[in-house]
């Protein structure tokens, strides 16, 4: 089965990841210092959904300047209670952009910005999805 594991370029590896681990309930798998302890390479997981996190200053400075731009990692957990980690995520101080709501698609979703300015939408199913139109 093919994955897709997005690597996400942050200006502080260590502060990132805490913020994932302790604001977004993310594990963390892996941890790859450089030589002088900083961490370069860090792997994180949120219930089946990997994603990875490099240092900004490997990246041209145009490289830098459109990171997070128009994209939004959408994570769904088809078992998971979305009002309840709604809630836990809030309390711990994520900046939430678009409040919980159940889409027309049929999942409850909710968006964050993490503190680089990247946005999660985390989802759960919660009923059968509208009608739709499949293009041929």
């Amino acid at each position: 089965m093919a994955t897709i594991q997005p690597i996400l370029h942050v200006p502080d590896v260590d502060a990132t990841l805490r913020y994932y681990r302790d604001v977004l309930d993310f594990t963390v798998d892996y941890v790859l210092p450089d030589e002088t302890g900083r961490t370069i390479h860090a792997e994180l997981n949120w219930r089946g959904a990997d994603l990875m996190l490099a240092p900004t200053d490997t990246l041209s400075p145009v490289a830098r300047s459109l990171l997070g731009a128009g994209v939004i990692l959408y994570l769904t957990d088809p078992n998971g209670d979305i009002d309840t980690f709604y809630e836990c995520v809030r309390e711990r101080g994520a900046q939430i952009v678009d409040p919980i709501k159940t889409q027309e698609w049929g999942h409850r979703t909710f968006t964050v910005s993490d503190p680089d300015g990247y946005r999660l939408m985390f989802a759960a199913p919660v009923q059968a999805p509208g009608p739709s139109v499949v293009a041929d």
